[in-house]
């Protein structure tokens, strides 16, 4: 049965200092993944990779609330007894052995000379992980095999998103084909996007097809999508001919931002549907009133848009939102 893993037992996983930034956490791991992946170090490293994968998502997945509350529980008060500690913990082999008393001057030169050889040899095994990876991947363009393609669907279909991360970066820019992008959208359907996920997912070289069907499934997430995320994806299908189904998914999400990016993609001919306009009029943002105001000039305002529109004609605060509001009003005859 796995083991419940505790947030600062992760941070002792991965290597890294308690509370450490975002950033420095993916660092960490990808560095560890790259070393101890099973292709790269083999079989007998799987468990540590999972040890490794386990940490990543439970510190990806924590909220900063649960971080701090980890961090007090972790400290010790002023006056409590001094604490064990932790003992039968499997992730050990990270803990670092108590600190031997201070060096003195010849020892000292030796020990700092010997981080250094210590540095180098770290850094010569990194460089020579990221050799064997790219011999892996330069083998698998070449012509994959059933088993790495059996491999890659495992990864990507996978609980821990780190494992899925690695395997999408194996994909680079590949054209998916067949059980691998059968997989992609059924990755996308099980488990969220983040930022992440996202951008790998737009590097792959579709066909115009499967590119549709990718922003499909990706659409069907649009309103949970992360701000920076959901503009990404904007850009991403802003290209794509018929995209007025796609667009109107994604008019369910709260960003400003957003909201007012995809108004600004709206194709002609066509208006969101009635429940998303009823939500975008009860907006106050001029981001989003004015081009929706644009859209409703050209495309011509329902009536029951009316009562809506007057007062948006007669009582916002910008000039631009009046002025459109204004010009609807009088052109539809809705006083």
């Amino acid at each position: 049965m796995a083991v419940p893993l505790e947030i600062l037992d992760c941070f002792e996983i991965l290597g890294i200092p308690p509370g450490a930034h975002p950033g420095e956490i993916r660092s960490a791991f990808r560095r560890l993944a790259l070393s101890f992946h099973p292709d790269v170090a083999g079989a007998r490293e799987a468990g540590r990779f999972e040890a490794i994968a386990a940490a990543y998502a439970v510190l990806k997945s924590a909220s900063p609330g649960e971080v701090a509350d980890a961090l007090k529980k972790g400290r010790k008060s002023p006056d409590a007894a001094p604490r064990k500690e932790r003992e039968g913990s499997p992730f050990r082999w990270r803990r670092k052995r108590q600190d031997p008393p201070p060096p003195s001057g010849k020892r000292k030169e030796e020990e700092e000379s010997s981080g250094r050889v210590r540095e180098l040899l770290v850094e010569r095994a990194l460089v020579e992980a990221e050799l064997s990876v790219a011999r892996l991947l330069e083998r698998s363009r070449a012509g994959e095999s059933a088993g790495n393609v059996s491999r890659i669907v495992m990864r990507l279909l996978g609980a821990h998103p780190g494992v899925r991360l690695l395997a999408l970066g194996a994909l680079g820019r590949k054209a998916p084909e067949g059980e691998v992008f059968a997989a992609l959208l059924e990755m996308v359907r099980l488990w969220p996007v983040d930022e992440d996920v996202l951008e790998h997912l737009v590097l792959l070289d579709y066909s115009p097809d499967r590119r549709r069907k990718m922003a499909e499934a990706l659409a069907a997430r649009a309103g949970a999508l992360p701000e920076r995320a959901a503009l990404v994806f904007l850009r991403w299908i802003s290209l794509l001919p018929d995209r007025g189904d796609i667009l109107g998914k994604i008019l369910s999400h709260q960003s400003a931002r957003v909201l007012a990016a995809a108004l600004s993609l709206w194709p002609g001919g066509v208006l969101p549907d009635d429940l998303a306009l009823i939500r975008l009029l009860k907006r106050d943002e001029d981001g989003i009133l004015v081009p929706l105001l644009r859209i409703l000039k050209s495309r011509g305002a329902p009536p029951w848009a009316a009562p809506r529109l007057a007062a948006l004609s007669e009582k916002h605060p910008s000039a631009a939102v009046r002025v459109w509001a204004r010009s609807i009003v009088r052109a539809e005859n809705l006083v």
